[in-house]
Formats: C-alpha cells, structure tokens, sequence
C-alpha cells in the first residue's frame, strides 16, 4: 500500500472500515476535496495499528465501531496510548447513547453517521483539523438526552465554572471552532481563547478530548 505524506494545509487522513464499497467510496469522496488527502485506508484495525508505528502518523482517523477483530472503540483506546495527536473521529451507522459514551471514554474526539450528506460530513471532517469535536445532529441529541435523564436526579459537579463558561463548554461539547465561538458569542477570538484557557485550568485538563469526555461523564453540560 503506497502512503503519502502530508503536505502544508493538508489534513492526511487513515481510514478503517470493513465494508469494501463504503471504504472505497470514503476514499474517493474525500479525495475530490484538495484540502484532504487519504493516506491509507484498511478493513481491519490491527493493520491500522501495525502501520502507525512505521509511518508518518496521519491527523485523523476515521474509525468504523464494528470491526472484525478489534473494534473501533478498543482501536480507539489503543490509538489514544500511541500517540495523543492523532485525532479519531468515529464513522458509523450506529448512534445508540452507550455506544457513544464509549467512544468518548475511549478517546475519540468526533462521532459521525455515515448517512451524513457528502459535503456536511467533509466540513465536520475537517473542523477536527482545528479543534472541533463534531458530532452529528442527531448523534448530540440522543447523547444529550440520555445524559439528562440520568443526572436529573444527580447533582452536577461544581468546578467553579461562570455562567458563560458553561455555555461555552456546551458548544465545545457540540463541536464548535474558536472562530465558531467567537461568532456565536459576538465576541473576539481572543476572548474566546481566554474562555477555553480558563475551562481547561478549571477542569484540570490538557486536551479538547478530555474536556469532552470529562464533560459528559460528570454531566457538565
């Protein structure tokens, strides 16, 4: 299998699905987008983690959850003790409430449907590139409600967070850039930063993920 390297303002991206024709067409939507370029695609987890130790480590992985072998959730999780810098983004049919909880817990920082139309899922793909943690509409409404029903009789932690913090937070959680904050809040992209540095010290956290997960698991959000 050939790999290419990733050039300057090209995310590289690694694919792992089980399912040939879905595979094949992933690799050729996302090679019609200049700004992307697959750099290896496989039907099984173990070759993807076999092939990050020899290679230049892609920038994202799209991981389907059921896989032969080692699933993508495992994979996720073993991903996540290679290298922290490679982003996983979930892609698959299945948007059941633990099923994405899961995924979370296990690092993955994007959970996409694969019944995402082309161009919404490349845009979603791509804010990944610059901190997003995308999840698909449906994915966060179901993700959502499940945690509310099960922490409206809990308290949710206090970690001294202000009102704007949290409302910050909930739009990390849903996936928002800096610029995207800034522009929902009608405030600069500094200030936005500033929330975000403030967020992480409060949580005790070093990494969009973390936030993520931290978020849902203690229903901050």
């Amino acid at each position: 299998m050939m790999t290419m390297k990733g050039s300057q303002g090209i995310t590289t991206v690694a694919i792992v699905e089980d399912q040939k024709e879905v595979r094949e067409g992933l690799v050729y939507l996302l090679g019609l987008d200049p700004r992307v370029r697959v750099t290896a695609s496989f039907e099984r987890a173990e070759e993807l983690l076999s092939w990050i130790g020899n290679t230049t480590e892609p920038e994202i992985v799209l991981m389907d959850i059921h896989l032969p072998g080692i699933d993508g959730i495992e994979a996720t999780r073993a991903l996540q003790t290679m290298s922290q810098s490679i982003t996983v983004l979930i892609l698959t049919i299945f948007e059941e409430p633990d099923t994405i909880l899961a995924a979370f817990r296990a690092g993955a920082r994007g959970y996409l449907l694969k019944n995402t139309r082309p161009d919404a899922l490349l845009e979603q793909i791509l804010s990944a590139r610059d901190e997003g943690s995308p999840i698909s509409p449906t994915v966060a409404r179901r993700l959502l409600d499940e945690l509310r029903r099960e922490g409206q009789n809990a308290p949710a932690s206090d970690y001294g967070l202000t009102t704007r913090e949290r409302e910050v937070l909930r739009d990390i959680v849903d996936g928002l850039t800096y610029r995207e904050l800034a522009d929902k809040h009608h405030i600069a992209g500094s200030t936005a930063k500033k929330h975000m540095l403030h967020i992480y010290q409060k949580l005790n956290v070093t990494s969009k993920a973390e936030i993520v997960r931290k978020a849902l698991d203690e229903r901050l959000v």
